[in-house]
């Protein structure tokens, strides 16, 4: 009788205890900007400024610089934060490290650059994806028959919006911007 009760078990576990699962590994920092926003029991000061923002095909992308300081320790962490909006309910933002930073200007740089000639087949994507879950891609349109871009913010919900690549390189404007603040502010302090 008991070894009826084990297969059981198991189906029981897998449809309650995986979705458990699946949304609390959503909520494990996966930068140190998210470990610092994590941070109790301690005063941690935390200093945002929006660089930019861009209008695209169906909502905004707006790129802000991060700090935060540990009072105690003295410890400070840079970095970016992207938001992509669709809407005012819709919306997700996704930090990037500054360590990560000029790997994803590399990225972006690489991905604007793509053409149909990357793959010897007849639709492409040439993408950039961060710890965290900020992905930047080019593809070829099989509607236009052009290349065209999407940023997507998928660190707790994913949203997604598309630009053209001129807007793509206002985006890799806005994140060298803030890699370059971010370079002034540590030779300052």
């Amino acid at each position: 009788m008991k070894s009826h009760l084990l297969p059981i078990a198991a189906v029981l576990l897998a449809t309650f205890a995986l979705p458990a699962t699946a949304h609390d590994t959503n909520d494990v920092p996966r930068t140190r900007l998210e470990a610092f926003e994590a941070t109790t029991g301690r005063v941690v000061i935390k200093g945002t400024e929006e660089l930019g923002s861009i209008a695209t095909k169906n909502g905004t992308l707006f790129v802000k610089v991060h700090e935060y300081r540990d009072v105690p320790s003295n410890q400070r962490q840079f970095g970016i934060a992207v938001v992509v909006r669709q809407s005012e309910s819709m919306e997700d933002t996704t930090t990037v490290d500054e360590d990560e930073l000029e790997a994803l200007i590399a990225g972006i740089d690489y991905v604007s650059k793509a053409d149909p000639s990357i793959s010897s087949l007849n639709h492409f994507e040439a993408f950039y994806a961060s710890r965290a879950g900020l992905r930047v891609a080019s593809y070829s349109s099989r509607r236009t028959s052009n290349v065209e871009a999407t940023v997507t913010s998928h660190r707790h919900q994913r949203i997604k919006t598309w630009l053209n690549m001129s807007q793509l390189a206002q985006f890799k404007n806005l994140v060298e911007q803030a890699q370059t603040k971010i370079e002034a502010i540590r030779k300052t302090r």
